[in-house]
């Protein structure tokens, strides 16, 4: 599986770099956001929802509960 510091080493930036790319977050030059989109359709890098819920410490989940009425 390929992380986040893949596509950083693959791209020649750093972790902040790819996640400023990705999140829209702070303004990167665009040839390095370039370089980045490209090292993360050249890695096929997909975030981990898992991972990212557990650093968070929110699942974007919601639960329901419904009466039995039979």
């Amino acid at each position: 599986m390929t992380t986040i510091a893949d596509v950083a080493r693959h791209a020649g930036v750093s972790v902040a770099t790819v996640s400023h790319v990705m999140n829209h977050t702070r303004h990167v030059e665009p040839e390095t956001a370039e370089r980045v989109r490209a090292a993360i359709t050249a890695l096929r890098y997909s975030p981990n929802s898992v991972a990212r819920s557990l650093r968070r410490g929110e699942t974007k989940t919601i639960g329901l509960l419904l009466p039995d009425n039979s």
